[in-house]
This record gives structure tokens, sequence and C-alpha cells, in this order.
């Protein structure tokens, strides 16, 4: 009788941290939609302290504390976050390799925190991003984000100067295969998933600027700049498009 009645207690307790986590996380999602950040990370890092192991879970508050870079002023602080990021986002995969947003969190953290390191690591991680985009897309081909990142990682390589050419035949062992032709397809397939990211249009029509092909690059630009913004980078995503249209 004793015994069935502490298997009753246990089975109430774990039920209801099951039922609580799943609570965060929904209130959590509901925040993030909404762009409130910070916010949203603080309920994802109470949920952990229930679920510490969870991919999915870890993967949210990888993106957190990369968007939250752009809530901070100096490169010291946006490195940081850029490396809580990434940790988070490591954890995520180790949780669960065969998840595609664990995998494409990692790819954009990596890509997140180059930007802030020397050139010979900044060339190490861009190799990283594109074996982990890779995996995602593997997984999941349905996520326009992700092949957004595979046609910054085309446009980024097939553009790179030639001290960091150099660079990159050392880092990959000869310079990797990509183009602003690759990159375009890349982004078109974004498109075609998602036409309402404010960055699928931008980054397309800067990748056609690279290949003088103004036109294009004009249309695509004020497309982006047309539409509402969605993410917390859309303004910043928007400045690089208008300066790309200086240049037409």
């Amino acid at each position: 009788m004793k015994a069935a009645f502490f298997a009753y207690l246990t089975i109430s307790f774990v039920a209801f941290g099951a039922d609580d986590f799943a609570t965060l996380m929904k209130r959590g999602d509901a925040l993030d939609a909404k762009l409130r950040t910070k916010e949203a990370l603080e309920v994802y890092l109470e949920a952990e302290k229930l679920d510490p192991n969870n991919a999915e879970l870890l993967h949210r508050i990888a993106k957190q504390y990369g968007e939250s870079m752009l809530d901070v002023s100096s490169k010291a602080e946006k490195k940081a976050l850029g490396e809580k990021s990434l940790a988070y986002s490591k954890r995520s995969v180790a949780a669960d390799s065969k998840n595609a947003m664990a995998q494409l969190a990692l790819a954009v953290s990596y890509g997140r925190v180059a930007t802030y390191l020397d050139n010979k690591t900044k060339i190490a991680y861009s190799k990283l991003v594109k074996e982990h985009v890779d995996k995602s897309i593997a997984l999941d081909p349905r996520n326009d984000l992700a092949w957004h990142v595979l046609g910054v990682w085309q446009y980024e390589i097939a553009n790179l100067n030639s001290i960091l050419r150099a660079i990159a035949g050392l880092v990959y062992g000869s310079i990797p295969s990509a183009s602003n032709e690759d990159a375009v397809k890349a982004f078109k397939k974004a498109l075609e998933l998602n036409p309402r990211r404010v960055a699928n249009h931008v980054e397309l029509g800067r990748t056609y600027l690279a290949m003088g092909k103004k036109a294009e690059a004009k249309a695509e630009l004020e497309k982006g700049l047309s539409l509402p913004d969605q993410q917390r980078d859309d303004p910043d995503v928007k400045q690089r498009a208008r300066e790309a249209l200086k240049k037409i």
C-alpha cells in the first residue's frame, strides 16, 4: 500500500514536470514570435532546469543568445553572446544530431561568431558553417533559412579577397567550389519556400549586384525593403539593401 502510494507520487511529479516544461516551451515560443528576445530567453532558461539535454530547447536558447547580439554595442559583448549561442548549439547537436534545427543553429552560430575572430579562424568556421548547413538541409530540405545560410556561404566564399582566398586554400585544402551563380540558386530556393523573408530578397539582390546584374539586383533589393520587418535583424538587413542600392 505504502509502496503504491509513493509510486503514485513519483508518477504525478514526473507528469507535472513534463507539463511544466511544455508550458514553458510554449510561452518561450510565443515570446520569440513577438521578437521579445530577452523575455523568451529567460523562459527558455527556466525550462532548461527541467530538461537540460533537450535538443529542441537548446537550439531555441542558442537562437535567443545569437539574436541578443543585436542588443549590445561593443564587439566584446557581441562575441561573448555569440560564443554562448555557439555553446548551446553544440549541446543541441550533441543531444540529437538528427535534429535539422539543431544543425542549422550550429551553422548560424559559427557564422555569427566568425565575424569577431582572426582571419584563419574565420575561414575555419566557414568550413563548419558549410558542414552543418548541409546536414540541416539533408534532414529538412523545406527550411528556407537553411537554404539562405547556404546561399550566404556561397556568396561569401565566391567573393573572398585575395588574402582570405589564400587562407581558405590552406584551411580547406583547396579553394572550395562556390560561385555567385550557386548563391543565386540557393537564395531562389529559399524564396520559393518563404517569399516573405526580407533577407532572402536582399541577399539575392546583393548577389545579383556582385554579378553586375543591376536591374535584377534593384528589383530584389526594393522588394526586400517593401516587406514588413518579421525578424530581429530585419532593420540591419534593410540597411544593407539601402547601401547596395546606392551602388546601382
